[in-house]
């Protein structure tokens, strides 16, 4: 489960990255400086949610409610060009907190 967190979460990260690429160029590019702004942010967003997707093996709650709470913000930051995104990042921020604690293995505390 959580190497599918992992994926899900790079995935969404390269989707958000070039959706925050997009929208900070035609920002820029038509004068919209609250639109090229936006589009930054969810960029950066973006990269700390492929950072995020890993930290979901250790803290998977914090790592979870950051995937969602950085999916919803794309998309209303970005509209449309992040919702490829926001599904992926939603799925992630899910899939995180529905991840196992590792178990001990009991042989290790027999021989103990």
């Amino acid at each position: 489960m959580k190497v599918w967190v992992a994926v899900l979460a790079i995935l969404g990260g390269l989707f958000g990255l070039g959706s925050g690429f997009l929208v900070t160029a035609f920002g820029a590019g038509f004068g919209e400086t609250e639109m090229a702004n936006s589009g930054a942010t969810v960029f950066w967003l973006s990269a700390l949610a492929i950072f995020l997707g890993f930290l979901a093996w250790k803290f998977k709650k914090i790592s979870g409610i950051a995937l969602i709470v950085i999916s919803i913000y794309g998309l209303f930051a970005n509209g449309l060009f992040f919702i490829v995104a926001f599904i992926f990042l939603l799925l992630a921020g899910i899939l995180s907190f529905r991840i196992k604690p590792k178990k001990e293995s009991t042989q290790n505390n027999i021989a103990q």
